[in-house]
């Protein structure tokens, strides 16, 4: 590697997208470090980690100071933040993209369609009109830091937790797609476009099996339009027609554009460093999969019996050549690290059941 390092903000133990992303750097030649503030992260278990760095969470006061303290201490080309809030605490220079009150208004004026909306002001706001709302609905926060939720009822609507703020509330869509790409100086230098095959969680999630189809340039001329004024890397997910959330960061289904010939992640960081790139657009044909998201959909589709337990078995079935994500071969440390805290939390849940069946 004789490329410079690159820093990697790790925001949750078990993030994928910090995983990704250190792959993603190594494979394009950089050098890459981790930016850990929550203690742990199934990242630094990489191969590729080069180097982890402690900082305070993303909310505190000394998060900024920290990562600008370590982007000083050596060559770092840049700092890839890999959540929401790390985007938000180091600044995005598109905030407008980030809401999704705002996104939604600047998607319409680029000509892309957003699904019928209704914003509230706060949670308390949105169960009084609990009774008003046409069931499925989508309710997500304005600014994305927690996930979102699906809910088909006012009383599973009571039931649900969701952050302070404004929220949105959305009709339940489905045929899934998204594009990933790079935008530098009004130009869409890399792009990847696929359909969800399947996602988790169940209804609501991000995509547990994927493939990349052919490019749509007229999808790519909007979002051109949509994201004028920004730089950088970007993952737009759709239903249908109607964009539903834009990432600008680094996105779990990156391994894909990678198996489609594209490495999102080296593309920005190479223009970053004033190389010349040529454009260039994924490959059409590669699957993906998320093992552990795609088996929790196929079983929790048989219990619903939305799929034979015989037509779960051929799509969980091996692909040639297929894109992963945290699972490798060639990188087992987050895989295992993942598998240890799943089991963990198993044998947690096992001891708590066996407890309450003992208690009189």
């Amino acid at each position: 590697m004789t490329k410079p390092w690159v820093l990697v903000t790790a925001d949750g133990p078990q993030l994928r997208d910090p995983v990704v992303a250190v792959r993603a750097l190594a494979a394009a030649g950089y050098r890459p470090a981790l930016a850990v503030s929550c203690g742990s992260s199934i990242a630094t278990a990489s191969r590729y980690c080069l180097r982890r760095v402690d900082v305070p969470r993303c909310d505190e006061p000394g998060y900024v100071p920290a990562i600008q303290k370590e982007l000083a201490s050596r060559s770092y080309l840049t700092a890839l933040p890999a959540s929401e809030a790390a985007l938000l605490a180091l600044g995005v220079s598109t905030p407008h993209l980030v809401d999704k009150v705002e996104l939604g208004r600047a998607a319409e004026a680029a000509g892309i369609p957003s699904p019928p909306s209704r914003v509230f002001s706060s949670a308390s706001e949105l169960l009084g009109a609990a009774g008003d709302l046409e069931y499925p609905v989508i309710v997500k926060p304005a600014v994305h830091e927690s996930n979102a939720e699906w809910v088909d009822s006012p009383a599973r609507l009571a039931g649900a937790t969701f952050q302070d703020g404004p929220l949105i509330v959305q009709p339940y869509l489905d045929h899934l797609n998204a594009i990933s790409g790079v935008v530098w100086r009004g130009r869409l230098v890399a792009a990847v476009h696929e359909r969800w095959l399947r996602i988790w969680k169940f209804r609501c999630g991000v995509a547990s099996a994927a493939e990349t189809v052919e490019p749509d340039a007229d999808r790519e001329e909007r979002m051109l339009r949509l994201l004028n004024g920004y730089e950088g890397y970007f993952h737009a997910q759709f239903a249908g027609p109607y964009l539903m959330d834009l990432n600008l960061r680094v996105h779990t289904s990156h391994p894909l554009a990678q198996a489609s010939g594209v490495n999102l992640v080296g593309v920005y960081c190479d223009l970053l460093r004033g190389d010349a790139v040529r454009d260039v657009r994924g490959r059409p044909g590669v699957f993906f999969r998320w093992l552990e998201g795609d088996i929790r959909h196929l079983v929790t589709a048989v219990r619903m019996r939305q799929m034979t337990a015989r037509s779960a078995l051929f799509a969980i079935r091996p692909r040639q050549h297929a894109a992963h994500s945290t699972e490798s071969i060639r990188d087992p440390g987050p895989m295992m690290s993942r598998l240890r805290h799943v089991s963990g939390l198993a044998a947690r849940s096992l001891l708590r059941r066996r407890t309450s069946d003992e208690t009189p």
